[in-house]
This record gives C-alpha cells, sequence and structure tokens, in this order.
C-alpha cells in the first residue's frame, strides 16, 4: 500500500525532548507526502495524554525522555493505543537498551545517527503494517 497514493498519509506523533532536535525531525518527515506529524511532544506524559493518540498510527520516541523513559513510554503508549507503532530513537548506539526497547513492545530501534532516509521508511512501513493489520 502507498500511502501518498491513496491520501490517506500516516500519522505521526514525534515524542523528543530536546527541543532543536525535535524542530529539525518534525521537518524531515513533514518533507515526505507520506507522513503528516500530528504533533511534537517533549515528554512521555504529554504523548500519553495527547488528545488524538487513538488517531496515531506511528509514535517516534526517544528512549531518553526525562522523568518517564521512551522505554516505559512505550508500554503506556501500547496500551492505551494498542494497534499504536511504536519506533524508539536513540543517541547512544545498539546495546542493551534496544533489547529493552523491543521487549517494552517498540516495533523498531532506530539510531538517530543514522536517521534520515531510513527513519522515513521505517515509519511508512510501520505506517503501513498497522493500516494492513486492522484492515484500512
Amino acid at each position: 500500500m502507498d500511502a501518498s497514493r491513496w491520501g490517506n498519509p500516516i500519522r505521526v506523533l514525534l515524542v523528543e525532548d530536546h527541543p532543536g532536535f525535535r524542530m529539525v525531525l518534525r521537518a524531515l518527515l513533514e518533507s515526505d507526502e507520506r507522513l503528516i506529524v500530528i504533533d511534537d511532544v517533549g515528554s512521555a506524559d504529554a504523548a500519553c495524554a495527547h488528545p488524538m493518540l487513538e488517531h496515531v498510527d506511528v509514535a517516534l520516541v526517544d528512549i531518553g525522555l526525562p522523568g518517564t523513559s521512551g522505554i516505559e513510554a512505550t508500554k503506556r503508549l501500547r496500551r492505551l493505543n494498542t494497534d499504536l507503532r511504536v519506533l524508539i530513537m536513540s543517541g547512544s548506539g545498539f546495546d542493551r537498551a534496544s533489547d529493552d526497547a523491543l521487549e517494552a513492545g517498540a516495533d523498531a530501534y532506530l539510531e538517530k545517527g543514522a536517521l534520515h532516509d531510513d527513519l522515513i521508511e521505517a515509519i511508512v512501513d510501520a505506517g503501513e503494517r498497522r493500516r494492513t493489520f486492522k484492515g484500512c
């Protein structure tokens, strides 16, 4: 399924605590017609309380959020929206955290240093898998 061809972009919630990086990520995601950023927030609590959460296809979550970690946020988000796909981002490399993220229900663990085309394709893939799963 090609989201842009159907005029139904994949809805993304961006959860990143660093405002500058969040702004850059949002601009990157919005440059792709297959995606629409529903919102960007700086904490797990803001993501979990987001009024549009039930309409989000993919949450892109930083692992190192203040307060509630990205791993705990993944668990909470998946409980609140069982169809949601969650992609965890980390700047610390692939280590034990990647296993923890996947065990928490993340669909993928992405290295921040490798973001750009890989990130967009990972989001599109996750969003399309969600829609196929739901029968959309």
